[in-house]
C-alpha cells in the first residue's frame, strides 16, 4: 500500500515515524476486517494452551479475591486503573483481568471471551463517557495491537490473509467481530487527542506504575534484564573517555613547536638512505668500537648513502679513506650491549641490573660499589655515613667508658673497647674517591677517564658488554660521557615516588636506629654503674681516712696531760663530712632527653625525602643531557613489584640485545607486485631462500608457503635481495633481525605433500582438510568434488558420460570410475607442486586396493578418533542451528548412524594394511578442540615432510640417508637390501657380531646408500653409518657377511621336530651357559627346546632367550665346544600313561578339572528336563572342551559358544520361576520376552543338549 511504501522509506532512511502516519496505519488496521481476523486467530492459537477461559477467571476472582460484588455495584467508577509494578506479576495479571471483566459485564451481561493477551498503557488520561454498545449481545473478543505489529501488517499482509484462510474454522461459533487492546499506545498527548477526534475511545485505560523511590524498581528490573549489555556499554564509554583524555593529553604534549620540528626531522631521517652504520659515526666505531651517534651537521655521501660523523676530524678521516670504514662482503660487527641503569636510591636498580646481566651473560658493574672496592684494599671497610658504625657521640661515650673502667679497675667487653683502625696513607686518587663517597664531591675527569676507559676500551668487558648501575649520578658525569665519547646504547631510568622509597628503605633504617638506641642505653647504664662503683670506692677510702685520723687524735688526747673527759666525735660527724665531700648525683637518665621513635621516624623520612629530591633533580638534568646526545632513554615504572619491573625492563631491552647483530641493517617492505617487477627488471635479486619464509624456516617449518588471497606474501628488500615472508608477524621479525635469519642453512628440496584424512562422520575431517589447504595452498579433494569436477569441466569425456549414466539411474558412482576421476584431479599442477589433501577416502578395503593399484600412496594418513556419543552430540548441535525439513537430509540421524557403522566396520582392515605396508598411519584424538587437533596434524605433517627433505638432500649429495617415514613397503625393502641383508653392518664391522634386524618391521634405524638399504640395530649405529657409510660397506668393510649356511637360524618347535632323528649338540646342554661359565661343571645346564637354533647343519639348544641372542650374534664363539667326561646324571622322564589313574588325572587334567568344577559349583546349572547330576556333568564337559589349551582356536571358540548356549538355557528356569504367576495374565501385561522364553523352554523337552 501507499502507507507501507512510505513507512519502508522512512525506516530505511533512519528517520522517526510521523504521528500522522502512525494514526493512519492504526486506522487501517482497526478498520481492516481481514487483518483483524488474521491477528485474532494467531493470538488465540498461540495462547490457547496458556490462558484460561474467562469463566475460570471469573470463578477464581469470586472465590479468591471476592471482588465480584464490588465490581457489579461500581462498574462506572473503575475507568482508569493504576497498578503498582512492584507487586508480583501474577497479582498484576489478576488485577488486569478483573478490570477487563468489569467492562465486559458493563457492556454485555453474557461475557464469553476468547483467549486474550493483556498489554499496558503508560499514559493515563481522563476518559469521556463510554459510547453505547454497537455490538449488541453478541460475543466480544479482545484484539492486541502494538506499534511493531502495525509495521508487520503493512509489510506482510499476504501472509496474514493466508493465516485467515487456514484458521477460519478454528473452533465452532467463532465470531466475526471482536475488541482490541492497544499496547503502550498512545504514548504522547497529541496522539491521544487524534484518537479521540477519530472516535477511537477505549473502554478501559490501565496504567502499570512504579511510584516508590522515583521508579527505582523499574530501573532496576530494566538493568537486570539487560545487565550484560548495559555493563559493556558503560565500560566502553568509560574506556573511550579515558582513551580520549589520554589522546588529548598526548597531543597537547607532543604537538609543541619543538616536537613538530623534531617529528618532521625524524620523517626526513627515515626517508634518507643511510650508510652501513646507520646514524652512528663509522670512524668512531672503527677506532674505538663504540656506537656514537653522529651529527646531522657533519654528514657525507658515499656510494649514494649518507654517513653521519661525530666530529669534523672524523669526517675528514672518512673522506680520505672511505673504504676502511664501510662494509664489504660481511656486515660491520656491532659492539656488545652497553646500558646505563639509573634511578634514585632504593628504586631497585641493583636487583634488576644483576638479574638482566646474569640472563644475558654480560657484566654487572655497580659504580659506587666499584669505588668502595678501590678503597677497601687499604681501609678494610666501606666509606660513607650509612657505613659508619660509630658516630662522634658514640666515640666520646666509648672513650669515657674506657676511662671509667680504668679508674674502677674493671675489664669491659672487647667490642666496647675496640680501638679505631690506624690512619692509612691514601693517594690523591683515593682521597678524591673518598671525598666523593663522603661529601658527594665530583670525581676529577682524570679519574673518570681511567675508570670508564677500562670498561669501554679494555678486554674482557669491551667485547662482552655490561650494565653500568648507578652512573652517571650527576649532570657533570653525563656531560663527561658525551665529551670523552663513552656512549651507552641506552639509558634506563627507573621512576619511583618518594613514598615508594620511604616504604622500601625506612623499615631497615628504623631497625638500625633501634639497635643503636639499645646499645646507647646499655652504655649509659654501664657508665652509671661504673661511676657509682668509683664513688663508693672513694667514699670507703675517705671513711677509712677519717676513722684513722680520729683514732690518731684519740691517742694523742689520752697521752695529753690536760686530758678532759669530753666525748669523742660521733659517727654522724663522719657521715656529715662524707655527705659534704661526696654530694649525691642529681643526674638521672631522662627519657625525655632521648630521641623517641616517632621523632626518629620523622627525621629519617625527612632525610630520605631530601635525598630523593636531590636525586630526582639530578636525574632530570641527566635525562635531558642524554636526549641532547641522542642516547635512547627508556623509562621504567619501578613502583610495581620487583618481578614485574624486571619483566618490563627485559621486554624493552630485549630487542636491543637479541637484534644486536642486525643493528646496522635496514629493510624496506614493498608490495608483492612491485617486488616481482623489480625482479623481472633485475633491479634486485631473489635471495637464496627463494619464496621460502626464512623466519618460518628457522622455526622448523618444512612446508613451503603459497601465496593466496587469504595468505598474501609480504616482500622485503634487504641489501640487493628480496625476501618473501608469509605473514605480517614474520615480516616484523625479519625486519628487526635480518642477519639472524639470513645466516641459517638454505631450504631443503621440496616434494608435493599427499595427505589423507579419515574419520567417522562429524569428526572434523573437512575442517582439518580445509585448514591445511588454506594454510599451505594445497588442493583439497573429496571423492564428490572429483566427480563434480569431471562432470562440470569435462562433460563430453567417456568418464563423464559413464558417470552421468549411473547418476541418472539413481545409482552411486562405481569405485572404478571414482578412482579415475580422482586420478585426473591429481594431475593438476597444484597437486604436483604444492600437494593435495584427500578428505574422507578410502572408506572400504576395495577402494584402498584401487588406490594401491594406481600407485596413489599418501605421505601420511590421519585417523580422527571420535566416540559415537560425541558424533551424535555434534550432529544435534548442528541441527539446532538449521531449519528442520520434512524429508531427511544427508546429515540426518539415521544416515549418520549408518555411515558411522559402516566406517567402524571397514576402518580396522584399512588401518592394519597401511600400518603394515607403509607405516604412515597416525591416530589423532578428535575429541579435543579443532585447534589442538590441527596442531597435532600439522606437527606430524611437518615431521614427515622434514624426513623426506633430509632424505632428498642427502641422496642428491651422494650421502647416506635415513629411509624412515618414506612409505617403503616390506617387498621394496627386501628387493633393495644391501650386501648385509637385514644384519647390522656396524655391529659386524666393529664387534664382529651378527645382529639380525629382521625381528622388527620398523625402518627407524634403516638407511639408504648407493641405491641399497641397510638396517641398523640402534640410533647410535645409525648415526655412525650416516656419518661415514663408506667404512661399513664393501669394499672398505672389514668383515663380509658370512654365506647363508654359515649364518645361525632360529628353529621353531615344528622345525625342530622336522629335523628328527638329528640330535642336539652337547647332548642338549646350553652352549652359551657352558662357555660363559668357563667350562665349569656347574655351567652344564640343559637347554630349553623353545630356544633352539641351527648352525653349520648342527642343532643347539639354549637355556633362555637372552642366551639364544648371544649365540646368534657370535656363533663362532659358542659352536665348537666339547663336553667333559663327567656329566650330571640325566633325569629320566616318566611316561604319563604309566602313572595310576589318580596320578594320571593329577598330572594331566587336574588344573582344568578344578577350574571347571569351581565354575559349576558357583553357577549351579540345571538344564530343563534334565537331572542336576547330568546338568553338572554336561557343564563340566563343555567347560573342559572350551578351555582346552591344546585344542585349536576353532574348536575352543566352537565349544565356548555351546557353553554360552547351555548357560542361557539353564537360566530359563530361574527367569520363568520369577515371572510366572498363579493368575493368568493377558499378553499385554506380560514381560516383553516372556512368551519367547516360555516357548524356548517347552521346546527343550526332547532336545539333545549336546548336539541340539
Amino acid at each position: 500500500t501507499e502507507s507501507g511504501v512510505m513507512l519502508q522509506s522512512i525506516l530505511l532512511s533512519g528517520q522517526s515515524i510521523p504521528d500522522e502516519l502512525v494514526i493512519k496505519l492504526m486506522l487501517e488496521k482497526l478498520n481492516s476486517l481481514e487483518a483483524f481476523i488474521a491477528e485474532m486467530q494467531m493470538v488465540a492459537e498461540i495462547l490457547q494452551h496458556v490462558v484460561q477461559r474467562p469463566e475460570d477467571y471469573l470463578e477464581n476472582i469470586e472465590n479468591i479475591v471476592k471482588l465480584y460484588k464490588e465490581i457489579i455495584l461500581h462498574p462506572l467508577e473503575v475507568r482508569t486503573r493504576y497498578i503498582d509494578k512492584n507487586r508480583n506479576i501474577d497479582i498484576c495479571v489478576l488485577s488486569l483481568v478483573s478490570s477487563l471483566f468489569v467492562i465486559s459485564r458493563f457492556w454485555d451481561q453474557t461475557p464469553h471471551w476468547a483467549p486474550c493477551s493483556v498489554g499496558s498503557l503508560l499514559f493515563p488520561l481522563p476518559l469521556p463517557p463510554p459510547p453505547p454498545p454497537t455490538c449488541g449481545p453478541q460475543k466480544r473478543y479482545i484484539k492486541v495491537v502494538s506499534l511493531t505489529s502495525l509495521a508487520m501488517i503493512v509489510i506482510s499482509v499476504c501472509h496474514f490473509l493466508q493465516v485467515v484462510e487456514e484458521n477460519t474454522n478454528r473452533f465452532s461459533g467463532a465470531p466475526k467481530y471482536g475488541g482490541w487492546i492497544l499496547d503502550n499506545c498512545p504514548a504522547i498527548k497529541e496522539l491521544w487527542i487524534v484518537l479521540i477526534e477519530k472516535g477511537i475511545i477505549p473502554d478501559l485505560v490501565i496504567s502499570l506504575s512504579d511510584t516508590e523511590n522515583n521508579g527505582k524498581y523499574l530501573l532496576n528490573r530494566l538493568y537486570l534484564e539487560n545487565k550484560t549489555e548495559v555493563d559493556s556499554k558503560i565500560l566502553g564509554r568509560l574506556l573511550d573517555e579515558l582513551q580520549k583524555k589520554k589522546r588529548e593529553e598526548e597531543a597537547a604534549r607532543l604537538w609543541t613547536p619543538e616536537n613538530k620540528l623534531r617529528i618532521s626531522e625524524k620523517i626526513k631521517e627515515k626517508r634518507r638512505h643511510l650508510g652501513d652504520t646507520k646514524h652512528f659515526c663509522p670512524v668512531f666505531l672503527k677506532e674505538n668500537f663504540i656506537l656514537q651517534p653522529g651529527s646531522r651537521d657533519e654528514a657525507a655521501k658515499y656510494r649514494e648513502k649518507i654517513y653521519y660523523f661525530s666530529s669534523p676530524e672524523a669526517k675528514e678521516k672518512f673522506l680520505e679513506h672511505p673504504e676502511e670504514y664501510v662494509a664489504h662482503k660481511e656486515p660491520l660487527k656491532a659492539p656488545p650491549v652497553r646500558i646505563c641503569l639509573i634511578g634514585p636510591r632504593g628504586s631497585g636498580k641493583t636487583v634488576c641490573g644483576r638479574q638482566l646481566a646474569e640472563k644475558w651473560g654480560i657484566f654487572h658493574i655497580q659504580f659506587e660499589e666499584f669505588l668502595q672496592e678501590k678503597l677497601m684494599l687499604k681501609t678494610k671497610k666501606k666509606i660513607g655515613s650509612e657505613f659508619e658504625e660509630v658516630s662522634d657521640e658514640e666515640r666520646f661515650t666509648k672513650q669515657e667508658l674506657e676511662e671509667l673502667a680504668i679508674q674502677a679497675n674493671v675489664k669491659i667487653e672487647e667490642e666496647n673497647t675496640r680501638k679505631p683502625p690506624p690512619d692509612v696513607q691514601l693517594t690523591e686518587e683515593e682521597e678524591a674517591i673518598k671525598l666523593n663517597l663522603l661529601e658527594n664531591e665530583p670525581l676529577p675527569p682524570e679519574i673518570l677517564e681511567t675508570i670508564l676507559s677500562e670498561w669501554w676500551l679494555k678486554e674482557p668487558i669491551r667485547s662482552t658488554g655490561f650494565i653500568l648501575d648507578g652512573f652517571p649520578r650527576y649532570p657533570e658525569e653525563a656531560l663527561f660521557l658525551g665529551e670523552r665519547g663513552f656512549f651507552p646504547d641506552a639509558a634506563v631510568f627507573i621512576q619511583v615516588d618518594d613514598q615508594d622509597i620511604s616504604d622500601r628503605l625506612l623499615p631497615s633504617q628504623i631497625e638500625k636506629w633501634k639497635q643503636k638506641q639499645k646499645k646507647k642505653l646499655e652504655r649509659k647504664k654501664l657508665i652509671k654503674e661504673l661511676k657509682a662503683k668509683i664513688k663508693d670506692d672513694m667514699i670507703s677510702k675517705r671513711r677509712a681516712e677519717l676513722l684513722a685520723k680520729r683514732e690518731k687524735k684519740h691517742k694523742m688526747d689520752k697521752e695529753d696531760e690536760d686530758f678532759s673527759e669530753e666525748e669523742p666525735e660521733d659517727e654522724d660527724d663522719i657521715d656529715n663530712i662524707l655527705e659534704d665531700e661526696f654530694p649525691k648525683d642529681e643526674e638521672v637518665m631522662s627519657e625525655e632527653d632521648e630521641e623517641q621513635e616517632i621523632d626518629a621516624l620523622e627525621r629519617l623520612r625527612g632525610e630520605l625525602g631530601e635525598k630523593f629530591e636531590a636525586d630526582m633533580s639530578n636525574l632530570q638534568v641527566i635525562q635531558d643531557e642524554f636526549e641532547k646526545l641522542l642516547i635512547p632513554v627508556i623509562l621504567i615504572n619501578g613502583a610495581r613489584k620487583i618481578h614485574i619491573v624486571q619483566y618490563n625492563m627485559n621486554m624493552k631491552l630485549k630487542p636491543l640485545v637479541e637484534n644486536r647483530e642486525s643493528i646496522f641493517e635496514k629493510c624496506y617492505p614493498i608490495a608483492s607486485h612491485l617486488a616481482q617487477k623489480m625482479l623481472s627488471y633485475t633491479y634486485k635479486y631473489v635471495s637464496a631462500f627463494g619464496y621460502w619464509d626464512p623466519v618460518k624456516l628457522s622455526e622448523g617449518e618444512t612446508i613451503k608457503p603459497i601465496e593466496t588471497s587469504e595468505n598474501p606474501v609480504h616482500a622485503v628488500i634487504h641489501r640487493q635481495y628480496i625476501y618473501f615472508l608469509s605473514s605480517k608477524e614474520t615480516k616484523e621479525k625479519f625486519m628487526k633481525n635480518p642477519i639472524k635469519y639470513i645466516r641459517q642453512p638454505k631450504p631443503k628440496p621440496t616434494v608435493p605433500i599427499r595427505v589423507i584424512i579419515l574419520g567417522p562422520p562429524k569428526s572434523g575431517k573437512t575442517t582439518v582438510a580445509q585448514k591445511i589447504s588454506s594454510e599451505y595452498g594445497l588442493k583439497r579433494l573429496s571423492i564428490g568434488e572429483a566427480l563434480r569436477y569431471i562432470l562440470n569441466s569435462q562433460p563430453d569425456t567417456e568418464l563423464a558420460l559413464m558417470l552421468n549414466w549411473h547418476l541418472h539411474k539413481g545409482m552411486t558412482a562405481p569405485d572404478e570410475l571414482a578412482i579415475q576421476a580422482l586420478e585426473i584431479c591429481l594431475m593438476e599442477s597444484v597437486c604436483n607442486t604444492a600437494g593435495v589433501v584427500i578428505d574422507g577416502y578410502p572408506v572400504t578395503k576395495y577402494q584402498m586396493s584401487l588406490l594401491e593399484a594406481r600407485s596413489i600412496i599418501p605421505m601420511v594418513i590421519f585417523e580422527l578418533d571420535v566416540p559415537s556419543k560425541e558424533i551424535f552430540k555434534r550432529l544435534f548441535l548442528e541441527k539446532k542451528k538449521e531449519q528442520s525439513l520434512p524429508y531427511p537430509l544427508h546429515n540426518s540421524t539415521q544416515i549418520i548412524a549408518v555411515k558411522n557403522s559402516k566406517y567402524h566396520k571397514n576402518i580396522d582392515e584399512i588401518r592394519k594394511y597401511y600400518q603394515e605396508q607403509h607405516q604412515n598411519w597416525y591416530v589423532i584424538d578428535g575429541f579435543h578442540s579443532k585447534w589442538r587437533v590441527w596442531n597435532e596434524v600439522i606437527k606430524k605433517v611437518q615431521m614427515v615432510n622434514k624426513y623426506m627433505q633430509i632424505y632428498l638432500e642427502r641422496i642428491s649429495a651422494g650421502k647416506a640417508a635415513c629411509i624412515d617415514k618414506l612409505c617403503i613397503t616390506p617387498q621394496e625393502l627386501i628387493s633393495r637390501l644391501g650386501e648385509f641383508g637385514q644384519f647390522c653392518p656396524i655391529s659386524l664391522a666393529e664387534s664382529h657380531e651378527l645382529v639380525d634386524c629382521s625381528v622388527t618391521d620398523s625402518l627407524e634405524f634403516a638407511a639408504e646408500f648407493r641405491g641399497h638399504y641397510y638396517k641398523m640395530s640402534s640410533q647410535e649405529n645409525l648415526n655412525k653409518f650416516l656419518e661415514n657409510p663408506e667404512l661399513y660397506v664393501p669394499p672398505l668393510a672389514p668383515h663380509p657377511l658370512p654365506p647363508a649356511d654359515m649364518i645361525p637360524k632360529r628353529l621353531t618347535l615344528s622345525e625342530l621336530k622336522s629335523r628328527f632323528p638329528k640330535c642336539a649338540e652337547l647332548q642338549g646342554y646350553c652352549p652359551v651357559t657352558y662357555q660363559d661359565g668357563n667350562h665349569r661343571y656347574e655351567a652344564l645346564v640343559p637347554g630349553n627346546i623353545k630356544f633352539a637354533l641351527e648352525y653349520r647343519d648342527r642343532i643347539y639348544i639354549c637355556e633362555t632367550r637372552g642366551k639364544l641372542e648371544k649365540f646368534l650374534r657370535s656363533p663362532e664363539k659358542y659352536w665348537s665346544q666339547k663336553l667333559p667326561y663327567k656329566l650330571p646324571p640325566l633325569k629320566e622322564p616318566i611316561h604319563l600313561t604309566s602313572l595310576p589313574l589318580p596320578g594320571y588325572l593329577e598330572q594331566g587334567i587336574a588344573t582344568s578339572l578344578i577350574k571347571a568344577m569351581n565354575a559349576a559349583g558357583c553357577l549351579k546349572p540345571k538344564f530343563p528336563f534334565l537331572s542336576i547330576r547330568r546338568s553338572a556333568l554336561l557343564y563340566i564337559a563343555f567347560h573342559l572342551k572350551a578351555f582346552n589349551p591344546k585344542s585349536s582356536e576353532y574348536t575352543r571358540r566352537k565349544y565356548k559358544k555351546k557353553l554360552e548356549q547351555f548357560m542361557e538355557r539353564c537360566e530359563l528356569i530361574t527367569y520363568l520361576g520369577a515371572k510366572m504367576t498363579r493368575k493368568y495374565k493377558e499378553p499385554q501385561f506380560r514381560a516383553i520376552d516372556f512368551d519367547h522364553k516360555l516357548q524356548t523352554f517347552l521346546s527343550l523337552r526332547n532336545i539333545d543338549p549336546v548336539n541340539g
